[in-house]
């Protein structure tokens, strides 16, 4: 079984914040297949076809210790991908690494100090970068250009988690490298393409 696990903060006041897209794009999956999270101690969590979709209750700093939680109660997974937030990157922008350190995010650390070395892919979703106060920034609320953008974005992120939860990683990659080959221009859709990356 894959995991899958969307980073965020828990609470009303978090609700759509930029910090929470993780959480936001597991919601729009669940959505899209009527699902319904289950809620335990340490997460909120729904099985979909060969995955575990995963959202943590610990806090962003402390995500590390629903990972744990869950390899307890479900054994060792045979792949692991996380959905977050990057403020170096552009809002409706994303990029797709199989693996790499936590670039700073609080979140991708605690896991990755918990996860003994393993590969862990990633879906960095962009917020932009503040002129000031990181803290606050992240916290905020979507503008209504933003949400727009980002809704655009996890529509492309959905689909493709769709895929990987049957089929894993590569061909989850596949399909990024793909993307970002099409000649579509950025004005028909307002998404800011990476550039292809080696890793």
């Amino acid at each position: 079984m894959k995991l899958i696990i969307g980073l965020g903060n828990i609470g009303k006041k978090y609700v759509n914040t930029r910090h929470n897209i993780g959480f936001l794009c597991l919601e729009k999956l669940a959505h899209k297949h009527n699902l319904d999270f289950e809620s335990s101690k340490y997460y909120f969590h729904i099985k979909h076809k060969t995955s575990l979709l995963l959202m943590p209750k610990t806090y962003m700093n402390r995500s590390g210790d629903a990972y744990k939680h869950a390899v307890s109660k479900y054994g060792c997974f045979d792949e692991v991908l996380v959905v977050m937030d990057d403020i170096d990157l552009p809002v409706g922008s994303f990029k797709i690494l199989p693996r790499g350190g936590s670039g700073g995010h609080n979140g991708l650390n605690s896991i990755l100090a918990e996860a003994d070395d393993i590969d862990i892919a990633r879906i960095r979703i962009g917020i932009g970068k503040p002129e000031s106060n990181t803290r606050e920034y992240v916290l905020d609320t979507f503008t209504a250009d933003e949400s727009k953008a980002i809704n655009e974005v996890l529509d492309i992120i959905v689909k493709w988690i769709d895929l990987y939860s049957q089929t894993g990683v590569k061909s989850l990659l596949d399909e990024y490298s793909k993307w970002k080959r099409k000649p579509i221009p950025s004005e028909s859709d307002g998404i800011d393409r990476p550039k292809e990356e080696k890793v």
